[in-house]
């Protein structure tokens, strides 16, 4: 049995709960960089690997860690006709259903055979308050979560194969379209993909959602990357993850006209990021944004 999931706090757990297979952590963190269409996972593993390594998110010299990192994920995946069973672990927020999309198309385009491909999704646990991932659960809870998973329907590769097509599609109105579905067959995704859309810079201020966050965070007295951090957990119904927060917090804090001044460990919201909160026009036309949502490069000037 395989057991793919979203990364190594779950797979603790599973060995904590002494669940029989083999883990297979994702750990691709799909809402930051680019992530364009590729032919192949190979191909777009060695893409990813460069853009984590720009994002910071690993440095220059672990680049080539990175990519045998995904080698090896790639590889054990596709094995996976070795096993009677794949059962693929996710929850509701963004990080996970993106995971979940590319997983599920690429299992659309292959042969089963014999291979049964079975899911767990859940967006709550009556045992945790307030849930936010699987990650918090004990090796006796995911134990006892194994038995409710159900096999994955050719209508959910269906949604998988289209959604990450959409996701790696260069054209924004792409992914537009495919988020305004609302799939019952995939419960989670709609609202996940409605957040991803949030991250596009706003017409108003050109600041992604977590961007307008920090900002208004150092505004409240938010000084250090983990109290601007713990801030925007606050504004979030599904927290992000503070790498990616501070990729953000470093953009913001970048460029000829930051929008946060750091000095030191502490951070400070300059005149010209409060007149960005303030939607002041004049500043809000003097923003350049240059960033990825999956196959989408933004620019603005």
């Amino acid at each position: 049995m395989l057991h793919i999931t979203n990364g190594d706090s779950v797979v603790h757990s599973f060995r904590d709960g002494e669940l029989p297979g083999t883990y297979l952590p994702w750990r691709d963190v799909l809402h930051d960089g680019a992530v364009p269409w590729r032919n192949t996972l190979e191909e777009l593993s060695d893409v990813r690997a460069r853009e984590l390594t720009r994002l910071g998110l690993g440095d220059a010299a672990s680049m080539e860690q990175l990519r045998a990192e995904f080698a090896e994920r790639d590889a054990l995946l596709s094995q996976f006709r070795n096993h009677e069973e794949v059962v693929l672990w996710f929850e509701h927020d963004l990080y996970d259903q993106l995971q979940l999309l590319q997983i599920l198309d690429w299992f659309s385009r292959r042969d089963l055979g014999s291979t049964k491909l079975t899911m767990i999704q859940i967006g709550r646990h009556p045992e945790v308050t307030p849930f936010h991932g699987l990650g918090q659960l004990t090796g006796d809870q995911l134990l006892a979560l194994f038995p409710s998973r159900t096999p994955v329907t050719s209508q959910q590769l269906h949604i998988g194969r289209a959604g990450w097509e959409a996701f790696c599609s260069p054209d924004p109105a792409d992914i537009h379209a495919f988020a305004e579905r609302d799939d019952a067959e995939m419960p989670f995704l709609h609202d996940a993909l409605q957040r991803l859309l949030e991250e596009y810079p706003g017409q108003a201020d050109r600041l992604s959602r977590i961007e307008r966050e920090l900002l208004t965070a150092a505004s409240a007295g938010a000084a250090t990357r983990e109290s601007l951090c713990r801030a925007t957990w606050q504004m979030e119904p599904w927290p992000w993850g503070d790498l990616s927060i501070y990729v953000r917090l470093d953009g913001l804090t970048n460029g000829p006209q930051p929008a946060i001044d750091r000095n030191g460990d502490l951070y400070s919201l300059t005149r010209y990021g409060r007149r960005l909160l303030d939607g002041d026009a004049e500043a809000v036309r003097a923003r350049s944004v240059d960033t990825w949502l999956g196959g989408v490069h933004i620019v603005i000037t």
